[in-house]
């Protein structure tokens, strides 16, 4: 089953257009609250249900039996002796219902083809509604970061700001503090850029949590709690082992696997055809009257046609699931090792920064408006200051996001939250 794409980016364009226009106040939120609102909301769901239903409905069809067949045959017969000479004239008729059964056997195996296709509709919904959890926990914590992210960007250029416009009221007329303001001024514009772009991709992220929530998608949102948490990297025998037993795509295919084996069953049961079994009767009314009546029962010889092709076709099916299974089993392994040596690189570059890090920037950037104001600090400074304290945020946000990204697919990957 092919899991059908979660469609969030026109949404997310159409919410950068015109989020600015609403004037709803912001819903307070946290990840847990988003994702069950995703899982009672998301409309994709009902196509997952609506899977289901249908396969059920497969499976009553299965087992039913075809509706009997009604045959009515009516004419003239005539009887004339040697010289011509009619001797009899009258109605001839014949009716008779048949019932078509099939072998039992076939029948058990219809319906365990039909249990397999229940199965894999609720493995696709147990899929979709996984990945969608997993997508509105990534999302969630990436509006957090780019609130962060944000944030980071308005205060620098409100230093900026501030300062540009002290200068001004301050303005000697030498070259020295011409120069000074210029870089002070053309360092804002440069922040602004910052602060465009951060306030942008915080409008894409919660225009696309909106989406998956079944929100309006300029719907505002202030969530609670800090962006979640990243487990330590496990080895890369668990992951292989949580993935051979709860992937959903590995499960899939193992799924289809037994049910064309089912199917070739089938297929050579059917070389048989079915029993067609019911009464009858019949007579004739001329110079007298005749009735008879009887049981008809009827079965195909297997002679000319041995459904050879169709079993030659099946066969063919099965080394194919066969094949497949093989590469998505490849895929998924070297899937996993790809993101767990990238979860594990962002998890070290992670465990460089120290907790109190983020805090110092912050600090030491504040610290050299002030220093600056009072001429401690010359004007380059203060103003590398500025740009290091946004990059390094920017760099730590980016991490950050990454690993919840690698985190995102490793999840996927073993159909099992990581802990």
């Amino acid at each position: 089953m092919i899991f059908p794409p979660l469609r969030v980016a026109a949404t997310a364009l159409f919410c950068i257009v015109c989020s600015g226009a609403s004037s709803k106040e912001a819903s307070k939120m946290s990840a847990s609250d988003l994702v069950s609102q995703a899982l009672e909301t998301n409309t994709e769901l009902r196509f997952y249900e609506a899977e289901i239903t249908a396969a059920k409905a497969g499976r009553y069809t299965a087992s039913q039996l075809a509706n009997p067949e009604l045959s009515v045959e009516i004419g003239r017969k005539r009887i004339n002796q040697l010289d011509g000479t009619p001797e009899g004239d009258g109605v001839v008729y014949r009716a008779q219902i048949l019932q078509t059964f099939d072998f039992p056997s076939r029948i058990a195996l219809r319906k365990a083809i039909a249990e397999r296709d229940i199965a894999l509709a609720e493995l696709g919904l147990a899929q979709y509604r996984a990945q969608l959890a997993n997508e509105v926990r990534a999302r969630a914590g990436d509006v957090i970061l780019m609130k962060r992210k944000e944030a980071a960007a308005t205060s620098v250029r409100k230093r900026f700001e501030e300062l540009v416009a002290v200068l001004v009221q301050r303005d000697t007329g030498s070259i020295s503090a011409k120069l000074e303001r210029r870089i002070l001024e053309a360092s804002l514009l440069t922040s602004d850029r910052a602060v465009t772009d951060a306030s942008v991709a915080v409008a894409e992220s919660v225009a696309s949590l909106n989406a998956l929530c079944g929100r309006a998608p300029d719907s505002p949102m202030e969530l609670t709690g800090a962006a979640a948490a990243l487990p330590s990297t496990p080895t890369l025998e668990t992951l292989k082992q949580d993935a051979a037993r709860s992937n959903f795509e590995l499960q899939q295919k193992r799924l289809q696997l037994a049910r064309q084996g089912l199917k070739i069953d089938l297929t050579k049961s059917e070389r048989w055809g079915k029993i067609t079994f019911g009464p009858y009767i019949g007579g004739e009314k001329n110079y007298e009257k005749q009735i008879e009546g009887g049981l008809d029962l009827g079965i195909p010889l297997p002679l000319w046609n041995k459904n050879k092709g169709n079993i030659a076709a099946e066969n063919a099916r099965q080394s194919q699931a066969e094949a497949s299974l093989a590469a998505t089993l490849r895929d998924i392994e070297r899937d996993l090792v790809t993101h767990r040596t990238a979860y594990q690189a962002e998890m070290d570059a992670l465990a460089r920064w120290k907790p109190e890090t983020e805090k110092e920037f912050q600090t030491a950037a504040e610290e050299a408006d002030q220093h600056y104001r009072l001429g401690a600090v010359p004007v380059s400074t203060y103003v590398e200051m500025q740009r290091q304290y946004l990059e390094a945020m920017s760099a730590l946000i980016e991490t950050r996001r990454n690993a919840m990204k690698h985190r995102m697919e490793l999840e996927r990957l073993t159909g099992a939250v990581l802990k």
